[in-house]
């Protein structure tokens, strides 16, 4: 059973990813970072890049340094992305 559906049964989210959630709100870089890997993933959460990338920038924003390497690994610049084109 899916814990995120409930066999067609609308739940409520882990207590875990609720807490990460309130952490991430209240401005915690390491919260914020966590929780845009969680949707990254789809870790006790439905899968959402955008929302991944939202969260992390924010942690990054932060000063957070793993956020930082994160968005050093996956933002391309505009070279990059017309060579991956070609």
């Amino acid at each position: 059973m899916d814990f995120r559906t409930g066999g067609g049964i609308a739940m409520r989210k882990p207590k875990k990813l609720r807490k990460l959630i309130k952490a991430a709100k209240m401005g915690k870089p390491c919260a914020m970072y966590r929780l845009g890997i969680c949707f990254e993933t789809g870790t006790m959460t439905e899968k959402d890049l955008t929302k991944a990338a939202d969260w992390i920038s924010a942690a990054a924003e932060a000063g957070y340094a793993p956020a930082l390497d994160w968005i050093k690994d996956y933002s391309f610049d505009d070279d990059a992305l017309i060579q991956a084109e070609s």
